[in-house]
This record gives C-alpha cells, sequence and structure tokens, in this order.
C-alpha cells in the first residue's frame, strides 16, 4: 500500500550484494527502493523530529520498479529516506562516505562502520559465537597486542583462548609457552 512519495529505502554504495534487495523491492514496492551511488547524491540535514539526530535527503538515485527495470532519476524536491543500508565494510572504497552518511540518522539503519567492523574480525566473531550463542568453534590461540579493541577485558569461551601481549618484542617465551 506505499508509494515512492511515501517510502524511501535507500541502499548506499556498491549494489554488488543488495541487488536481489533491490529487484525484489522494486517489484513489491515500485520506485521505493533507491540505490545511491555517490555521496554527492545525498544530504545530511538536521531531523525536523529528533533532535541531535539527521535526516538524509537524496537528490539522485536509481530506483527500481517491476521486472528488474531501474532510471537514473533526479529527486525534485529531495527524497527522505525513511530506511538506510549499505556497504559500510571497511575495506571497501566507498565505506568512508557510506558510513558517514548512514551515522546518527534518525530513520532506521542496517548496520553501521563499527558493527561491520566488529562482524569482519574472525577472533570476535568466535568469542561470540562460543561464549554468547554456545556455539563450538575450532580451537582458537590468539595473540593481540593492547587492549584488544571489539574483545571484553578478559574474554572466555570454550575454545577460544586470549593471550594479551603489550609489546611483542621480548616477549618471545609467553608465546613458545603458550
Amino acid at each position: 500500500g506505499f508509494g515512492p512519495l511515501d517510502m524511501t529505502v535507500c541502499i548506499l554504495g556498491s549494489p554488488t550484494s543488495f541487488l536481489p534487495v533491490l529487484l525484489e523491492g522494486g517489484t513489491r514496492c515500485p520506485g521505493a527502493m533507491v540505490l545511491c551511488l555517490s555521496p554527492a547524491w545525498a544530504s545530511r540535514v538536521p531531523s525536523e523530529t529528533s533532535p541531535g539526530a539527521w535526516s538524509l535527503l537524496l537528490s539522485r538515485g536509481v530506483s527500481f520498479e517491476a521486472g528488474g527495470h531501474s532510471a537514473l532519476e533526479t529527486f525534485v524536491p529531495p527524497r527522505r529516506a525513511n530506511y538506510v543500508t549499505g556497504t559500510f565494510t571497511a575495506g571497501s572504497p566507498e565505506g568512508g562516505w557510506v558510513g558517514e552518511l548512514a551515522r546518527d540518522l534518525d530513520c532506521p539503519t542496517g548496520g553501521s562502520v563499527p558493527l561491520a567492523r566488529r562482524l569482519e574480525d574472525p577472533l570476535v566473531t568466535r568469542w561470540v559465537l562460543a561464549a554468547r550463542a554456545g556455539l563450538p568453534v575450532p580451537p582458537t590461540l590468539a595473540f593481540v597486542l593492547g587492549p584488544g579493541g571489539n574483545l571484553p577485558a578478559d574474554p572466555v569461551a570454550p575454545g577460544v583462548r586470549v593471550v594479551r601481549l603489550e609489546d611483542p618484542q621480548g616477549q618471545e617465551s609467553l608465546v613458545q609457552e603458550e
């Protein structure tokens, strides 16, 4: 029952992993799925409904229709995004602008750069699966320099052993012992 003026689902960055979502969304709600391929196509404005948050307005985008048809459109006035997701991976070329545009929005988002970093870290993933979900993981011995970023201070999980190293120099005996 929604039309393109009522709802705008915005995908920021590369469409590669979102193409099935864009195509299905275009079939179910023609015109509501909008792909934003450039930071120049979007702007952040202070939210009118949530103090301290931002609204994402799209001036251009690729919209999707039934049957896989798509079109590059210019939106006058700009369209407000009601849901935002995209390529938040830290290593992708567009990761920086995607994360910046999606930060502190007044609409739901499907991820963030910090979340992508956590999900891409195999040690954190193993720790979460073993400690939080109780799932078996391969026996893991990990050496971590410094605080270890996304890990808790004392991570305890079946099958996962984390050894913190303050400085890799002079700790060869500790590494050998472990």
